[in-house]
């Protein structure tokens, strides 16, 4: 079937059409569901007021960084929050974590 072929096939078959449906409207409300975020809990007291901040690292680095957090009975967090200070100091910036 040629692409003329085609065309006159769909036009043929769209004949009639009044007009295209309404639109769907772009945001559904859901019944007994507040406004807001999607999370399923709120934020546990230890992340409020505070930023994500993720980065892609070697998986050779992230198994050091948990192997030393093992060893030091402590969290990558703490850590990660350590090391962050030691960078911010030695571009003489104020430690902030």
């Amino acid at each position: 079937m040629s692409a003329p072929e085609r065309l006159n096939k769909l036009k043929a078959a769209m004949q009639g059409m009044s007009a295209p449906p309404p639109a769907s409207p772009s945001v559904v409300e859901m019944p007994g569901r507040a406004p807001g975020p999607l999370r399923s809990s709120p934020l546990p007291p230890s992340r409020q007021g505070k930023k994500n901040v993720s980065a892609y690292i070697n998986p050779e680095a992230a198994k050091q960084l948990r192997l030393l957090a093992v060893e030091r009975d402590t969290h990558t967090q703490t850590l990660l929050e350590e090391a962050l200070n030691d960078l911010f100091r030695k571009y003489n910036k104020s430690a902030v974590v």
